[in-house]
C-alpha cells in the first residue's frame, strides 16, 4: 500500500512540475480505493450531496455508507419513549374509566382530567414532544469519512461537516481515475 502511495504521490509530483502526466505500469490497475461514510439519519442529504460529487469527480472510488448507529442506551431509551408516548395517548383518549381502573380520583389527576378534556391537543402535543425527544435520542450528529479504511474525518470530533476542499484533499491525487484506466 505505502509503495503505491509514494509511487502516486511521486507521479503527481512529476506531472505538476512538468506537465507532462507519468504512467507508471505499476499503477495501472492498482488503485482500488474506496471512501466509506458512516452517517447519522440527520445527514441523509448531505451524504447524497458528497457520494454525487464523489462519482463525478472520482469514477473509479468506490463509495460505501452505513448508518452511525446510536449507543444502545439511546436505542433502548427512545423506544421506551416512542410506546410510553402511544400508552398515553391511548390512556387520553380512554377517559376517566383509565383512572379508576388504576384507583385514582379525578381530584388526584387534574393534569390527566384536562388532557382528556382536550384530547386533540393532548395527543398532538404528546406525539410531537415525544417525536423531539426520539429524535434527540437517535441522533449522533456523526459524519465519519474513511478512505482505505483510514478515518480521514470525524464531524465527531471536528463539530462541522467537510468542505469539499477537505472531502478533495482525502483523496491524494486529483485524477485517480486517469491513472486506473
Amino acid at each position: 500500500m505505502h509503495t503505491t502511495v509514494n509511487l502516486l504521490l511521486a507521479s503527481h509530483l512529476f506531472s505538476v512540475i512538468s506537465g507532462k502526466e507519468l504512467s507508471h505500469p505499476a499503477l495501472i490497475g492498482t488503485l482500488h480505493h474506496s471512501i466509506k461514510i458512516l452517517y447519522c439519519s440527520s445527514y441523509v442529504s448531505a451524504f447524497e450531496q458528497y457520494a454525487q460529487f464523489l462519482k463525478s469527480e472520482y469514477p473509479g472510488i468506490a463509495i460505501e455508507s452505513a448508518i452511525y448507529h446510536p449507543h444502545r442506551l439511546n436505542e433502548v431509551l427512545s423506544n421506551v419513549v416512542f410506546y410510553g408516548k402511544f400508552a398515553a395517548m391511548a390512556a387520553i383518549i380512554a377517559g376517566p374509566a383509565t383512572l379508576q381502573a388504576l384507583g385514582i380520583n379525578d381530584r388526584q389527576a387534574q393534569l390527566y382530567v384536562w388532557a382528556h378534556e382536550n384530547k386533540f391537543l393532548s395527543v398532538a402535543l404528546l406525539h410531537i414532544l415525544g417525536g423531539f425527544v426520539e429524535s434527540q435520542l437517535l441522533s449522533t450528529g456523526a459524519f465519519e469519512v474513511y478512505f482505505d479504511d483510514t478515518m480521514v474525518w470525524s464531524t465527531l470530533e471536528a463539530g462541522r461537516l467537510p468542505t469539499v476542499e477537505e472531502v478533495k484533499s482525502f483523496i491524494m491525487i486529483k485524477d485517480i481515475s486517469k491513472l486506473e484506466a
